[in-house]
């Protein structure tokens, strides 16, 4: 299985996480997904629910008062002024 770093910046908080399986996002032209070994892109996300996908197979869902996307080299960066990570045991409900 080939993974990702997903690296979360906000205004007050960072994380990052080193075993990232998949990304879906949503910008103006609609919903995309990210994976591994994608080429380069930048793009401006929405207001909404962004999630991703760990190795152990259990979705995670983000909270984004819009954010700026930059996927380069493996490494998906996440920048927003606000971010919300809702907890695993309220997304584990929704998958």
């Amino acid at each position: 299985m080939r993974i990702f770093t997903l690296s979360l910046n906000g205004a007050r908080q960072s994380a990052r996480i080193a075993d990232v399986v998949s990304f879906v996002g949503e910008d103006a032209s609609g919903s995309f997904g990210l994976q591994a070994g994608h080429e380069r892109c930048m793009t401006s996300l929405v207001f909404g629910l962004a999630r991703y996908r760990r190795a152990d197979g259990v979705w995670r869902y983000l909270a984004l008062p819009g954010a700026l996307l930059y996927f380069v080299e493996n490494e998906l960066f996440i920048n927003a002024g606000v971010l919300l990570r809702i907890p695993i045991i309220i997304a584990s409900a929704w998958r």
